[in-house]
């Protein structure tokens, strides 16, 4: 297997804009992946170049804007980017590609996944939408098995 890292990022004071950190906070709790890194990274996905580095795939959660129901879930890769966006791409999806060509520059080309989830609200509050909730075990779901995917 790949070596792997699923990287969390989003606000979590912003209620459905953390739903990337609330994740990989209940797969830390469930412990169902001992053999890859999981990391919150918060909403300084700068930082978080070593992953790009030293993982051969990294799977990222974050929300994503792609104008369906909340709660939807995306998967797609960096260059698919702009076509879920109905707005604006947020800042955490500009690093997230920031960081892919730093890594490039390096002669580093990890397999990244981006596993996007509709939001129903994104307004200062450190709760989730009940919407985005029910979906939480699904998303979790969806992570584990892109994680134990052989490519």
């Amino acid at each position: 297997m790949k070596k792997t890292a699923v990287l969390g990022i989003g606000n979590i004071l912003l209620q459905d804009d953390g739903i990337g950190i609330r994740v990989v906070e209940k797969l830390k709790e469930k412990g169902s992946l001992p053999y890859v890194d999981i990391v919150d990274g918060g909403t300084s996905t700068l930082d978080m170049l070593d992953l790009f580095l030293d993982n051969e795939r990294v799977v990222i959660v974050d929300s994503l804007k792609g104008g369906y129901s909340p709660g939807t879930i995306y998967r797609l890769k960096p260059e698919q980017l702009g076509s879920y966006y109905s707005s604006e791409i947020s800042l955490h999806d500009t690093q997230v590609l920031d960081l892919i060509r730093l890594a490039a520059m390096m002669g580093k080309y990890p397999e990244v996944i981006i596993i996007g989830v509709e939001p129903k609200e994104i307004k200062e509050s450190l709760e989730l939408t009940p919407e985005i909730e029910r979906v939480l075990p699904l998303i979790m779901d969806t992570v584990e098995k892109e994680v134990q995917q052989i490519h």
